[in-house]
């Protein structure tokens, strides 16, 4: 392993959850961009692998949901990451870009608002 990446895994272990989960989303959005772009370039078998890392990146989320926590914001992240996970599926399905923008925007509201929640925390 490369420094660099030791460097990252290091800090992802040690930091905040919530910078994590901005970090996440901030990757998806951009994976999620790659694909339109993939997409759009008729380059289906590289969408489809970026579609499956995505798939498992939610998957993954969901699984780490705490309902003890927060059992509203529990119920409407799992209804988020589902709509995202039958978002992805339909575009693996039909093979076009419908529907990224409207994910990219939703993942684009919830990193301000994490960001938010964030720096009211470190007041």
């Amino acid at each position: 392993m490369q420094a660099w990446q030791r460097y990252m895994q290091n800090s992802i272990m040690t930091s905040n959850p919530i910078k994590n989960t901005i970090l996440i989303y901030e990757k998806s959005v951009a994976e999620f961009r790659n694909v339109g772009e993939l997409l759009n370039n008729f380059r289906f078998q590289e969408a489809d692998a970026v579609i499956e890392k995505l798939e498992n990146i939610f998957e993954e989320l969901t699984l780490q949901l705490n309902p003890d926590a927060d059992e509203e914001l529990y119920k409407n992240l799992t209804s988020l990451y589902e709509w995202i996970l039958a978002g992805l599926s339909k575009i693996k399905m039909t093979r076009t870009a419908e529907g990224i923008n409207d994910m990219i925007y939703v993942l684009q509201q919830l990193i301000e608002g994490y960001q938010g929640a964030l720096h009211h925390a470190e007041q």
